[in-house]
């Protein structure tokens, strides 16, 4: 579940980007919208926005309502920003990647954000009604709504918080993620802004060996009927969640109800895994267990100990 939730910092985090107007290369993606209403010079509106990758027609977003608003934004940087927002979204979550999305498209669609961003600027992003399809599987949330905000310090990072609400998947062949995907999920975390347009071109295209961005995480977390997630820590994002590293300490309610989850699925190792972790956790007084936790080459461990949950 971690897993994830660092995949959703990392799509939320790419929508930064570059001045003047700019358009979405056919040969990265394609992006229709039925209706557009400007409300003023910083705020846009949409209906009906769906974006596909560029020769991949069975990956594709569609959004029933779109929003961008933003310090100092003119209608095509705003455009701009929801276009790079929904296209790093879908290739992080679809996994695939492409050589038509080029490092110059996001550094020219990314730069109003960035300099708003080192003049203490806010923007935000919401998503209503998204549904990312990857094949036969589709992943649907009701509200995503992404907030950001710099600061007048070019070494100070900018700040943001991402709250996703309503989240479900159909037609996965991944029983443990289907079981487990938290159906509403926040996160409040700071990261350098000088960072970001790479790490959005290392996420849709081919990332180099180089790629890496800090990201502190003051808070996060999930929801899923009765198992609650809750955390803290450090992580370090690439264009691959498996090549990224987090540290951090995390807090769950309902344990048993997450192991009768996994076990219901099939997951036997993961379920035994974590009534072993259940053992040597830290066990609080409102019936919650925590521990020190850590992400690194695709594997999870608890204090230390690697769980099996592949």
């Amino acid at each position: 579940m971690k897993k994830l939730l660092i995949t959703t910092v990392l799509a939320a985090l790419s929508c930064m980007g570059h001045a003047g107007a700019t358009t979405l290369p056919d040969t990265c993606a394609r992006v229709q919208v039925a209706a557009t209403q400007p409300h003023g010079n910083s705020v846009l509106a949409g209906h009906g926005y769906d974006l596909a990758l560029a020769g991949r027609p069975n990956q594709t977003f569609h959004a029933t309502d779109i929003a961008a608003s933003g310090t100092g934004m003119g209608q095509q940087a705003l455009r701009d920003m929801e276009d790079v927002a929904s296209l790093v979204l879908l290739a992080t979550m679809t996994g695939h990647h492409s050589d038509g999305c080029a490092q110059d498209y996001f550094a020219s669609a990314a730069a109003p954000i960035m300099d708003g961003l080192r003049a203490g600027g806010s923007y935000d992003l919401t998503w209503q009604g998204g549904l990312l399809t990857n094949g036969d599987t589709k992943l649907s949330f009701r509200r995503a709504h992404l907030h950001l905000v710099g600061a007048k310090s070019a070494s100070a990072p900018a700040t943001l918080t991402l709250e996703t609400q309503g989240i479900g998947i159909t037609g996965s062949h991944n029983t443990l993620l289907a079981s487990a995907l938290p159906q509403q999920a926040s996160a409040n975390a700071a990261v350098p802004s000088g960072s970001l347009v790479e790490l959005a071109a290392a996420i849709t295209g081919h990332p180099p060996e180089n790629v890496m961005v800090p990201l502190r995480v003051s808070s996060l977390s999930a929801q899923r009927g009765a198992m609650q997630i809750s955390g803290n820590g450090e992580a370090n994002l690439t264009g691959h969640t498996d090549a990224s590293s987090a540290t951090g300490h995390i807090l769950v309610q309902n344990l048993d109800a997450v192991i009768d989850t996994l076990r219901n699925a099939g997951q036997t190792r993961a379920s035994a895994a974590l009534i072993l972790a259940k053992l040597f956790g830290h066990h609080s007084d409102n019936g919650g267990t925590s521990w020190d936790v850590s992400w690194e080459g695709g594997v999870m461990t608890v204090n230390h100990i690697p769980l099996p949950i592949h």
